[in-house]
């Protein structure tokens, strides 16, 4: 939040007139005034003023309620005349709520586990990806997992990403060094998902950087950005992630002008509200790779995705940050005359973070709207540059039964690099998360090959 931020000429400035009432996607599924912004922003209003009376009251359910209601998405803001910072005054509100009734048991344990207690998250989805079969079903093709026994706030429909052996600093750690050390270097900030959840687009990342000519660097100490505690009120743990952050990126301006890539759109609209030291700036993956376009055109000469490609814009990519252009140039350039746009490529997927959790029935109708979206697309693939999104949307996708892959533009764009030149057979690079595995048959024969050689 801006230092210049002041809660009670926010408020002022809002002029009741209505127009948040045509974006807001909960209240397109509500129709409740409450729960859209110029009900919120009249209960925050009263609320300030309660609080000026000798006996101020308590925060009732109902005001409870309406503030936790908003997914954060910025649409609100974004069709505001008067420019009032909605989003702004929504955390400011729930940071009072967390003071004076404390976080959810579940969040005040997954926020302590971002804080690296118990192990932090590395402990966590390691041991999560030796137990995740006790308690979950693998579904087909490499697309999620599926709940098998009863777990809290989460149904038979919820579909998550299989949780990897090895996470993103296992694989960087294993992986043979590719780039010179003499290259220039570009930071990349993997986020949590791509770090914990999918490894594999972080490796994708990765390998078309150094396809640009660049020598990647992953530092270790990176934090999860602090978006999720912060939406959820915990100023403290935000600013305590954000100052870890913070600290890696002034040791790499020490070294000269930084640049940090993110693949995570959240996390990038995160990142540019940090107080950067001189000298860093960050950039969206499809920002970075469009400063890259002549190069990456040339590599890119004369291959083609075959396949129907549409796109859904995420949030804080679209509002938060102000890309659009971007990630079409580059959907067009793997895809050509087989992009086509969704009806409504800018609305909510329901997602927003840990809503699509909290909320979960809410979030599903949202999500519906996107999903008769895509499917009116007859598109064969759905790209999102967030990962959230990505998860969302493929539940969505499971639950239909669709034959659409969602994946980030960077796994099709490794797709296409990794291919030979038109007119060769190309494998096909891995879009779930999961890592290639040599099949069973092929290992023995290599063990066979190898114990005949000693012999």
């Amino acid at each position: 939040m801006a230092d210049n931020f002041n809660l009670r000429e926010e408020l002022a400035r809002c002029v009741k007139c209505g127009a948040c009432m045509a974006v807001c996607p909960i209240y397109r599924q509500t129709g409740r005034e409450e729960l859209v912004a110029r009900g919120k922003l009249a209960l925050v209003e009263r609320r300030q003023r309660e609080k000026e009376e000798p006996a101020a009251g308590n925060l009732s359910a109902f005001y409870r309620q309406a503030i936790d209601h908003c997914l954060l998405c910025h649409a609100c803001e974004d069709n505001c005349s008067k420019n009032v910072q909605i989003t702004a005054i929504i955390k400011e509100s729930r940071r009072e709520i967390t003071a004076a009734r404390g976080l959810h048991p579940v969040k005040k344990a997954l926020f302590g586990l971002l804080r690296g207690r118990f192990g932090g998250l590395r402990t966590l989805t390691r041991i999560g990806s030796w137990l995740q079969l006790l308690a979950w079903k693998r579904l087909p093709a490499g697309s999620g997992l599926r709940r098998r026994l009863p777990l809290p706030l989460i149904d038979d429909q919820t579909v998550i990403p299989a949780i990897p052996r090895r996470n993103l600093d296992d694989r960087l750690r294993r992986r043979p060094a590719a780039a010179a050390a003499d290259r220039p270097a570009v930071f990349f900030y993997p986020g949590c998902t791509a770090r914990y959840l999918t490894p594999e687009l972080g490796v994708q990342t990765v390998a078309v950087l150094e396809k640009l000519g660049y020598r990647v660097v992953v530092p270790r100490e990176w934090t999860c950005c602090g978006a999720v505690v912060e939406a959820a009120g915990d100023r403290q743990t935000a600013v305590e992630l954000q100052q870890r952050n913070l600290r890696v990126l002034a040791a790499a301006a020490d070294r000269g002008p930084a640049t940090v890539v993110t693949v995570c759109a959240t996390c990038g609209h995160t990142l540019k509200g940090y107080p950067l030291p001189a000298g860093c700036q960050v950039m969206d993956i499809s920002e970075f790779l469009y400063a890259h376009r002549q190069p990456l055109e040339k590599l890119l000469a004369g291959k083609t995705l075959d396949r129907r490609l549409t796109y859904h814009d995420p949030c804080h990519l679209r509002r938060g940050q102000k890309i659009t252009a971007e990630p079409r140039w580059l959907l067009r350039l793997l895809a050509g005359d087989n992009f086509v746009e969704l009806r409504h490529p800018e609305r909510c997927c329901g997602s927003g973070g840990s809503f699509g959790v909290t909320h979960k029935a809410l979030s599903r109708q949202i999500l519906g709207e996107k999903i008769a979206d895509l499917r009116q697309s007859a598109a064969a693939v759905i790209a999102s540059g967030c990962p959230g999104c990505l998860i969302q949307l493929n539940e969505g996708i499971q639950m239909e039964k669709l034959a659409v892959a969602a994946v980030h533009p960077v796994t099709l764009l490794a797709e296409l690099l990794a291919a030979p030149p038109a007119g060769e057979t190309a494998a096909a690079v891995p879009t779930s998360g999961e890592e290639k595995k040599t099949p069973a048959k092929s290992r023995r024969a290599e063990k066979t090959s190898h114990k005949r050689k000693k012999g």
